[in-house]
């Protein structure tokens, strides 16, 4: 076993962790800093996360509150143990093959005129102080996922909403004693208000042959459909991680273009050129950075043996930027002969919102660049402090 060098997940990362997973880069690894190890190629990646002897489960937050609180650890064990993210075959393929049956290609299409029109209002009311993280990259998806579950949300609401997702995680890789009282109230509201929501969203719905998400997910054999748990989770699994992708890919990937002045003018020329674009932003951005297994019995990778037990952090945007899976790997080349990233995972845990994300990138980046050919960067860039989702807080654009 030996300790990667340099160290990672400092804030000298945070504008720009892809070359220090470039000198990481190499066979598995021991890190000592986070007791775990670290795969970061392509495909020992690819392997990993079609890899059955590597599981997807993790404990719920552990611990006690300080104040006695133990309530608190029941919607993350609620949420954990129900949801799709968080569970392997069997519990996984019976969950999975409900939850799939609420993202067929026709519902996600029928999207794309609301995912139009949400944009265009964004920016038109923004346009004269235009902030293409703030104004539309972190509202849109939100909104979105209101029309996807059927409620209408204000700005104002989204906001409210996202807030929720991001304070009901704050236990989450933490003993809940180091919680503090004022994170502990914000998990409280988070919860409660995430229940609301969820109410909210299963009240307007019945079983009756509504054909859309929510009632997708609530049709079914008695015997065999969502428990009222299992709704509850992976509602919220599809409000946190529906939303994130597609914040981390328009926010970055608008970034991005801003500085690939000939990328953008291929584009304007043959606007048929966006989805292969998207593909490529998908790679360069990695919107999830890195996801975490751990072994259930002993694996034999390369020259080491990860032990029963043992953590592995796989990091996906190392994988995306191998050289050895995409030569020149740091430039955006289109229609590369590799499109299989592994951006959205791979195998049975890719991402099952991968076609919104798509479909919400290409819209919202494409409706930018073809309204202000001439838009340009016009302030510093802010990122989240969040290593996992890469996200920008702030990217301030000039139109004219």
């Amino acid at each position: 076993m030996t300790e990667t060098v340099p160290a990672l997940f400092g804030s000298d990362m945070l504008a720009d962790p892809y070359a220090t997973y470039a000198q990481i880069r190499g066979p598995a690894s021991w890190n000592e800093q986070m007791g775990l190890w670290l795969l970061t190629r392509y495909e020992d990646i690819r392997w990993a996360l079609g890899e059955p002897r590597l599981s997807s489960t993790m404990p719920p937050p552990a611990g006690h509150s300080a104040d006695g609180s133990s309530d608190l650890l029941a919607d993350m064990s609620t949420f954990v143990k129900s949801s799709l993210v968080f569970t392997d075959p069997p519990d996984h393929t019976r969950l999975r093959r409900l939850v799939i049956a609420a993202f067929v290609p026709s519902v996600i299409n029928e999207l794309a005129a609301p995912i139009s029109m949400i944009t265009n209002r964004m920016l038109d009311e923004h346009a004269d102080s235009l902030d293409l993280a703030a104004h539309l990259a972190e509202p849109m998806p939100i909104a979105v996922l209101g029309q996807l579950l059927g409620v209408s949300l204000l700005e104002s609401e989204g906001a409210q909403l996202k807030q929720w997702c991001d304070d009901f995680l704050l236990p989450f890789g933490r003993d809940v004693n180091t919680v503090s009282s004022d994170e502990l109230a914000r998990v409280k509201a988070a919860a409660q208000g995430l229940h609301g929501f969820v109410d909210t969203v299963l009240s307007r719905r019945t079983a009756d042959g509504t054909d859309d998400v929510v009632g997708r997910l609530l049709a079914g054999e008695s015997q065999d459909r969502l428990s009222e748990q299992e709704l509850f989770a992976n509602i919220v699994l599809l409000l946190i991680a529906g939303h994130e992708n597609s914040t981390s890919l328009i926010g970055n990937g608008a970034a991005m273009l801003l500085e690939l002045p000939d990328i953008r003018a291929e584009l304007a020329q043959d606007s048929s050129r966006w989805p292969a674009a998207i593909e490529e932003l998908m790679r360069l951005v990695s919107p999830n950075q890195f996801i975490r297994r751990q072994a259930r019995e002993d694996v034999i990778l390369g020259e080491q043996t990860i032990r029963a037990g043992d953590a592995v952090m796989l990091i996906l945007a190392a994988a995306n930027r191998d050289p050895g899976a995409f030569p020149e790997p740091d430039r955006f080349v289109f229609d590369r002969p590799n499109r299989q990233t592994v951006a959205l995972g791979h195998g049975i845990h890719y991402c099952l919102g991968a076609p919104l994300a798509r479909l919400e990138g290409r819209i919202a980046l494409q409706t930018v660049f073809e309204r202000w050919p001439a838009v340009r960067q016009a302030g510093d860039l802010v990122y989240a402090n969040n290593f996992n989702v890469r996200l920008l807080h702030s990217l301030p654009v000039a139109t004219g």
